[in-house]
């Protein structure tokens, strides 16, 4: 093994869609051969891989910042347990650093002989919490965004064009943006999230998650940064990297971070099991089938009859629209089905395993996704459009039915269904999604509509065959190596 060309810190947001991807990242930076320290808080280290661990190249350090419950849709939202998670980080990154600066050594040297700190990735939604803290030490920052460039792009373009202002009826044209991902009234239409406040149309302001209009939080933050790193492929999102690009004024690199062996079991049309990919540890495991059994059940159903109904464990419909789930489930009498419900939601559906016989499988807790979308049996995926779960479903070419609950969710699944063409909306009545109101009727006329449509199922095929030819491995290895010789020089 080669000796270390420098240090690299890295810092993610809590959440598994931004834990996931920078696993991934330090796997790829030790291969770069930079030293990695991963700065974790301690409730969710443990579920690091041993192999990550205890690689020699990379230092998981722990920060005593306990993590705040996860929000509920039908419960008020509360900041401060997650004000006080990130200024709990923020001390815990802040003596890090000044244990490898003990005299603020402004030449970004540490002591003891020990490798230059070459730069910081931070997670863009946490970058405003923690920005000023590596300014302090000198320390360049790298933004990265574990959300889709459609997404980055689409929150920047809404806020210059003043889309808060769109009547019922109007359209408005984004510029420098494709057509098709121009704005209506149906798209500005969102209760805030985990609150009983109507939805405040045609107002400016700063708000978290970014509401339709509103300034982006991250556009301030990235000015100090270097770059924004990507989890995305070019051939998906070339057009919303080019525009990031040009509206930042900064190096932008797509770096899409599925594991390789997700993509090097596709191209053999293997089936993936989430072990072989990820640390899954018994806490996070529980549930009420086992991976054996949900692939034997899958088994015995015949190729695109399956329907995945899978929304995470973070980002959940109502309890009142779960109920309108269960009820749709039981009146498609032939549609074979996985529903995931999440340990975070109390929500049992009444006897719906017995009323549907063996064409429904109702998993309490955790699920082997990446098995289930791999297998010949699925045939589309109702979820809320969290990118990584889009990525993996665009690799297994499986068509999605998009039911966006926040934030990023409502601009993945515009791109999902008006630019990449590879699936539908719940509901044709779009402002019932923003206001989570969706009805057992559409949910049926949703998944009737993916399931049926052959041109939806092709289309998904080929971008699918395009993304593993153009990207696997080339794109994304190509560009890190693009990165490192950036940051490199710029150190």
């Amino acid at each position: 093994m080669e000796s270390a060309i420098g240090e690299i810190l890295v810092v993610p947001f809590f959440g598994q869609g931004h834990v996931l991807p920078l696993t991934e990242l330090c796997k790829k930076l030790f291969s770069l051969n930079f030293k990695t320290t991963f700065i974790l808080s301690s409730d969710i280290s443990f579920s690091i891989s041993s192999s990550l661990v205890h690689h020699p190249l990379v230092n998981v350090t722990d920060v005593d910042a306990p993590i705040p419950p996860p929000p509920r849709p039908e419960i008020k939202f509360d900041p401060q347990p997650i004000m006080m998670h990130y200024k709990q980080m923020r001390q815990g990154v802040e003596s890090i650093l000044t244990s490898y600066y003990k005299n603020n050594n402004n030449n970004n040297v540490t002591k003891n002989n020990k490798l230059k700190i070459v730069c910081a990735i931070v997670d863009i939604m946490i970058l405003p919490y923690f920005g000023d803290v590596f300014t302090k030490f000198h320390v360049p920052i790298v933004a990265f965004s574990p959300f889709s460039a459609a997404s980055l792009a689409m929150d920047y373009a809404a806020w210059k064009a003043d889309v808060e202002f769109i009547k019922p009826g109007e359209t408005r044209f984004l510029p420098d943006l494709p057509d098709e991902m121009a704005m209506d009234y149906g798209d500005i239409v969102r209760r805030y999230y985990n609150s009983s406040e109507e939805p405040l149309i045609g107002t400016k302001k700063k708000s978290f998650p970014t509401q339709p209009g509103d300034e982006p939080v991250w556009v301030q933050e990235v000015k100090v940064t270097s770059a924004i790193l990507v989890n995305t492929y070019d051939v998906l999102e070339h057009t919303f990297l080019e525009y990031l690009a040009k509206q930042t004024r900064l190096p932008i690199y797509g770096i899409g971070l599925l594991p390789e062996k997700i993509w090097s079991l596709t191209s053999t049309k293997s089936l993936i099991h989430d072990k072989e990919i990820r640390t899954i540890n018994n806490s996070s495991q529980k549930s009420n089938y086992s991976e054996d059994e949900v692939l034997n059940w899958l088994n015995t159903k015949s190729p695109n009859s399956v329907i995945y109904i899978s929304f995470g464990s973070e980002l959940l419909p109502t309890l009142q629209e779960h109920e309108e789930i269960s009820k749709a489930l039981e009146e498609l009498s032939s549609q074979n089905f996985i529903w995931v419900i999440s340990k975070n939601q109390d929500y049992y559906p009444n006897d719906l395993e017995n009323k549907v016989g063996n064409r429904g499988l109702v998993i309490h807790g955790w699920a082997p996704q990446l098995l289930i979308l791999s297998h010949p049996s699925t045939g589309g995926c109702l979820f809320h459009c969290g990118w990584n779960s889009t990525m993996e479903a665009i690799g297994q070419k499986v068509p999605l039915l998009a039911w966006p609950i926040r934030g990023d969710n409502f601009y993945n699944a515009k791109s999902i269904v008006c630019h990449l063409k590879i699936g539908y909306m719940v509901s044709s009545i779009r402002e019932n999604i923003g206001l989570k109101k969706v009805k057992k009727d559409e949910i049926i006329q949703g998944i009737k509509r993916l399931m049926e449509d052959k041109q939806v199922h092709d289309i998904v095929e080929e971008l699918s065959d395009k993304l593993r030819n153009a990207n696997f491995p080339v794109g994304s290895i190509a560009n890190l190596q693009d990165f490192k010789d950036f940051i490199m020089q710029a150190k």
